[in-house]
């Protein structure tokens, strides 16, 4: 075995049929890899030889076969440290404070001071600062470990499985610090986890192990996106196996497993023809697991899909809809997605709603006032008020919200707030101050009931626009006094009909509505009449369940956020798409499961990025 050096601009180490063994076996078996510079995630589950990889690389072991070579141009010669490594058990120091150990890693001694208390802030130690390891919890401590290595100013940082005993609420905020603080230094960084969240939120790169062998080595977009094995693909989380239910792909005469598609890429329909039969569900929140059976073979499979809330039960026939988005991708048909040019925006700013105890809710609804202050819903039930520079000036909670949480929020001519009650079928009147004024509907599928409203628009001379979905899946017309005026749509496919209508906007005498499960805008008059399904006249608009849609007036151009595809559509009122912005994921620039938007005064686009528990303005 040998460890060499060499000069590289783009890669940290190269590794050559490397082995490790142990007294009980092989730890890591002739492993082939080349780590890039940047942020590279190693996975595997326990056992599988992630902390031994680990140990190679900052060389507290060395290999029994192979060799490794690292590169000068990633540890520069002339930094004050070249490399820092949080082991598993964190390597704390027990005669040394809390902020000792930060202060005795930092570098420069004139920015010392500073740098300690930012990094204390941000990672939540600052009320332990003068404890002793054997002082604080295990969530501390991890931070700690973490907070030293930043401290450090390391070009290149290894850390073996990091914030491990941080909840699952907090764990995003101080993975925020560490991003920012690689992003600022030009500094590469390589972790091991179990977390395929934390992965596809965190990594360029991804190392899979599994016995001590490499399955997958590349970029996690690829892992992700095209995986060419099932058994990598599970890495990054759920992914459906299409071949034994016989559905086709067209790539499968490429020799490729093109038939696995992630849990957003379909979705299951109730079917009573079809002779696959619901056995059990599993809902989780972003993810439902369905387990089917086929009805003459006996056959059993295992589903994943997305749905917004769980509508599948034991004994439901269902068949599975590949979406309009992931066909074009799979089968390369023309689609205009892919020739979309990209939205440019300056800046980007993002932020968290207020922690409700010790959750961090998500976003689910946000509308603009005449002042450009921002009317946010979230999933504690709440309503949110900011001014035009982010800074929250009011809120409220929902008169009830233990059944389930508002979904539309709207600004009224006279001052009032409206509020689609969705899982207590009315509408919500409120002043400013959050005093309920009145409230409109109750639960029924006749005129001026609801089942689940979803959203509420006005137009200019006050008549007020409810759109819902369930048995309904229609949208009713109010007038500013509340009296019922008429109704339009129904459940369906054809054109006027909907399958979970959603966000709408009322703009020159139409209504756009956003017709979620049918992947599509329609267009009507507001007095009800179908005009068209938008972009029919200019190609067609591929759509991954549209959630929302808000109107840019002064230059009269529509914003659609795509709650499967993760991502912002902009087109003209004819349907002609001028750009596009963002996917799905959990950096900047990337949303997860958004479910609505809306643009100010200044043509900023407001985006409730719900999967990410971020409020996102984009300035252009």
């Amino acid at each position: 075995m040998t460890i060499d050096t060499l000069q590289s601009d783009t890669l940290l180490w190269s590794l050559n049929h490397v082995s490790l063994m142990s007294a009980s076996g092989v730890r890591l078996d002739g492993v082939d890899l080349e780590i890039p510079r940047g942020v590279t995630a190693i996975m595997g589950y326990s056992g599988a030889g992630k902390t031994s990889l680990l140990n190679l690389l900052i060389a507290y072991e060395v290999p029994d076969r192979g060799n490794i070579t690292r590169t000068n141009d990633g540890f520069q010669a002339n930094a004050d440290l070249d490399l820092f490594w949080v082991p598993h058990n964190l390597g704390l120091w027990p005669q040394y404070t809390v902020q000792d150990h930060l202060m005795l890693v930092h570098p420069n001694p004139d920015s010392r001071q500073e740098t300690v208390d930012e990094l204390l802030t941000t990672l939540g130690l600052t009320e332990v600062r003068n404890q002793y390891p054997g002082q604080i919890s295990q969530g501390e401590a991890s931070r700690l470990a973490v907070a030293r290595a930043l401290a450090s100013k390391a070009k290149v940082l290894v850390m073996d499985e990091p914030l491990i005993h941080v909840d699952q609420t907090h764990w995003p905020l101080y993975w925020n610090t560490i991003r920012e603080h690689c992003q600022e230094n030009n500094t590469s960084l390589v972790f091991s986890t179990h977390q395929p969240e934390l992965v596809l939120r965190e990594a360029e790169y991804v190392i899979c192990l599994d016995q001590g062998k490499v399955i997958y080595s590349g970029e996690v977009s690829v892992l992700y996106d095209t995986p060419h094995s099932y058994q990598a693909a599970t890495y990054l989380g759920p992914v459906n196996d299409l071949v034994s239910m016989n559905i086709p792909s067209k790539r499968q005469q490429d020799n490729h497993e093109s038939n696995l598609v992630r849990a957003e890429q379909i979705t299951l329909d109730k079917d009573e023809l079809s002779l696959w039969e619901v056995k059990s569900t599993l809902f989780s929140g972003s993810v439902e697991e369905v387990i089917v059976t086929h009805r003459e073979s006996q056959a059993t499979q295992t589903l994943y899909h997305r749905p917004v809330r769980p509508e599948l039960q034991k004994g439901d026939r269902i068949s599975i809809r590949l979406l309009m988005l992931f066909l074009c991708l799979l089968f390369n048909s023309g689609c205009s997605s892919d020739s979309a040019p990209e939205l440019v925006f300056s800046k980007i700013t993002q932020w968290p709603v207020p922690s409700e105890g010790i959750m961090i809710p998500a976003p689910r609804s946000v509308n603009v006032g005449p002042y450009d202050e921002l009317y946010v819903l979230d999933n504690a039930g709440r309503v949110l008020i900011y001014d035009s520079n982010n800074e929250l000036i009011r809120q409220w909670k929902m008169p009830e919200s233990d059944v389930g949480k508002p979904e539309g929020v709207c600004f009224l001519k006279n001052g009032q707030i409206a509020v689609a009650d969705t899982h207590y079928h009315r509408v919500i009147f409120f002043d400013e101050q959050g005093n309920v004024q009145k409230i409109l509907g109750e639960y029924g599928v006749e005129p001026g009931q609801f089942i689940y409203p979803v959203s509420v628009v006005q137009d200019p001379e006050g008549n007020i626009f409810v759109c819902e979905f369930g048995k309904n899946n229609r949208i009713q017309k109010f007038s500013e006094q509340g009296e019922f005026l008429l109704e339009f749509g129904k459940v369906g496919t054809n054109p006027g009909e909907f399958q979970r209508p959603a966000g709408m906007v009322w703009h020159n005498g139409k209504i756009y509505v956003a017709d979620a499960d049918n992947n599509r805008i329609q267009v009507f008059s507001d007095e009800g009449t179908f005009l068209e399904i938008l972009g029919t006249k200019t190609g067609g608009i591929p759509l991954y369940y549209p959630y929302d849609i808000a109107i840019d007036r002064t230059n009269e151009v529509l914003y659609i956020v795509e709650y499967g595809a993760g991502r912002v559509t902009k087109t003209d009122l004819t349907g002609k798409i001028l750009g596009r912005f963002g996917k799905t994921g959990m950096r900047q620039g990337e949303f997860l499961t958004p479910w609505g938007l809306t643009v100010n005064s200044k043509d900023q686009v407001i985006v409730a990025d719900t999967g990410n528990r971020l409020i996102v303005k984009l300035i252009p």
